[in-house]
């Protein structure tokens, strides 16, 4: 007499979208802060115009009118070094994708089945809390060697201001880091641009005083309305800071689009 043999197939439990979320987010902490040659490399611009260029400057240069208002440069400056950093540590955070892809890390992520948008939502998370730390340790430098006379208000809306910039500019650098296959041609587009992008922005001076043809430049480049939108609402406050902020709104959600629609082709191709 045979005994009936049956068969019970268990389908796996699935995991719980914020176990997976934060295992990405814990895996990218990692990625970044381990590598200390890219954070020394993405710190060292913004300490050398801070502490060198920043005061330098600021002796030569003394006051300027910003808007009908009196500014010292140090305080016209300081939007410009936040924004360096901005771009520094995008760059570095832009880098951790082909590291993952020459150390074969990245076969192994798209082997397991985690959702795309988890990905990409740990990706942002990560990169941007790089960019919004390094961004702060500058802020707090300047704090120690500058004396800022911004009210609350102005706190407020230059912190709003940097944090949406962060997550703007990290939005285009993921972008170019998930549509750009080539590491040499990323690492040369991150170095050249972010001297490009901080000098034809209105920087170390006005737009109006900006020669013509970097006035129209200015028009296109994303840091233009992070620096007056940083300066802006510190001076004035959130009133004369939100057209800056819109655009680096809608920057963001562009950046954020094209990156995700990039990283699914990428990922196919693997």
């Amino acid at each position: 007499m045979s005994a009936e043999l049956t068969f019970h197939n268990v389908p796996p439990a699935p995991t719980a979208k914020a176990a997976d979320l934060f295992a990405v987010l814990y895996r990218e902490y990692a990625l970044l802060a381990r590598n200390r040659v890219n954070l020394v490399l993405s710190l060292s611009p913004m300490l050398v115009y801070l502490l060198l260029v920043n005061t330098s400057l600021s002796n030569l240069v003394g006051v300027i009118d910003y808007k009908g208002v009196p500014l010292r440069f140090a305080i016209f400056l300081l939007p410009m070094v936040l924004a360096m950093s901005v771009v520094s540590a995008a760059g570095t955070s832009g880098m951790a994708l082909f590291q993952e892809e020459l150390s074969g890390v990245a076969t192994q992520l798209w082997s397991y089945p985690m959702r795309r948008s988890r990905f990409l939502l740990g990706k942002l998370l990560a990169g941007v809390s790089l960019v919004l730390g390094q961004s702060l340790v500058a802020l707090g430098v300047a704090v120690l060697i500058f004396d800022f006379p911004f009210r609350a208000e102005g706190w407020a809306g230059l912190l709003a201001a940097l944090t949406l910039a962060s997550i703007a500019i990290n939005g285009l650098y993921l972008a170019a880091a998930i549509t750009i296959r080539d590491f040499q041609t990323f690492m040369v587009g991150t170095n050249v641009s972010l001297l490009v992008l901080v000098f034809s922005a209105p920087s170390l001076y006005t737009v109006d005083s900006m020669p013509t043809v970097l006035q129209w430049v200015s028009v296109v480049n994303p840091l233009t309305y992070a620096i007056n939108g940083m300066r802006d609402a510190a001076v004035f406050g959130f009133a004369a800071a939100w057209q800056n902020l819109l655009v680096l709104a809608v920057i963001a959600a562009v950046s954020y689009a094209v990156a995700g629609r990039a990283l699914l082709a990428r990922a196919g191709n693997i």
